[in-house]
């Protein structure tokens, strides 16, 4: 996984500080530039009064100056840490949408990001922000959940559905594993959907209806991740994907979860929705996101039943 330039939106909360500290140290360990990013979001009605209009921009261009005055302890201490950064002043309706065209118009590896906001949990996680950029970025996004007393990153969790999505966070996670000499924990969680009449017959797990789903599945995880080059483990569970994916993370008290994001938009995404989202709400360890935009998610199941009937 190369990375050269990491881009870091702040809002300068506590919770941006965590994505900072954390991408500087990934800077450190791989000798790469970090970039800052705020964004200002403008008012968005159309001022009709020219008096209106200049006050409006007295007071944005006061944000700004405000701005670059709070870049500064963050570049002295990533200076003391030999960690090159630069900063940018962004304008739009909507950070969200301000920072993705950023992404577009750069070449950026990595977005680091908290996932709480100086404006509260609803706008930058519940439907906003962070959740916006995990979905839509064409560049991985690493969403940092905790503050780190130390920057670890010994055990790595990807979560597969055996999807194109799954297979870029795989070759994600080995990348950094074979670079800080990790182990590799995959998973794959088969969704418990039963019919009402199974739990009258005493069925508690689907693996009593398919003696043989586990064993299968298992086969099926190590052969789609491949040879990795470093030590893996692997695990088969049923039950709630982002549920499941979420404790097991806790119970490993691993250092990263990787996953695939579909880059859903629309009704589509309202619909069908999305476990990797649901596992950045949710988790509290840092989880790294690898999108790979507008594949028809009716490929995601059916490559799923494919790969677990064959």
């Amino acid at each position: 996984m190369k990375l050269k330039n990491i881009l870091v939106p702040v809002d300068f909360s506590p919770f941006s500080d965590m994505a900072v500290e954390y991408a500087l140290s990934l800077a450190e360990k791989f000798e790469a530039k970090v970039v800052l990013a705020h964004a200002i979001v403008l008012f968005n009605e159309e001022p009709y009064e020219e008096a209106f209009l200049k006050a409006y921009e007295r007071e944005v261009k006061l944000k700004e100056k405000e701005t670059n005055d709070l870049f500064i302890p963050i570049s002295e201490k990533a200076s003391e840490r030999g960690v090159e950064v630069t900063s940018e002043i962004l304008r739009g309706f909507s950070a969200a949408d301000a920072v993705l065209e950023l992404i577009a118009t750069s070449e950026y590896d990595l977005v680091v990001m908290g996932t709480h906001g100086r404006t509260g949990l609803k706008k930058w996680i519940y439907g906003s922000v962070a959740e916006k950029i995990v979905r839509m970025s064409p560049v991985p996004v690493l969403t940092v959940h905790n503050e780190m007393s130390e920057f670890n990153l010994e055990r790595i969790l990807v979560p597969v559905d055996f999807s194109d999505y799954s297979k870029k966070a795989v070759e994600a996670a080995v990348a950094l594993a074979r670079k800080f000499n990790a182990t590799l924990q995959f998973l794959y969680v088969v969704p418990q959907d039963f019919h009402p009449a199974w739990f009258a017959g005493g069925v508690a797990t689907t693996f009593k209806l398919d003696v043989e789903l586990r064993e299968r599945a298992a086969e099926r995880l190590m052969e789609f991740t491949g040879e990795t080059g470093v030590h893996a483990s692997y695990a088969v569970l049923e039950g709630i994907p982002h549920s499941e994916i979420v404790n097991f993370a806790r119970a490993l008290n691993v250092d990263m979860v990787v996953m695939g994001t579909r880059g859903l938009t629309g009704l589509e995404h309202f619909v069908v929705g999305s476990t990797t989202e649901r596992v950045v709400r949710l988790a509290d360890k840092p989880v790294l996101t690898v999108g790979r935009e507008f594949i028809d998610s009716d490929d995601v199941k059916n490559e799923t039943e494919e790969a677990l009937n064959n």
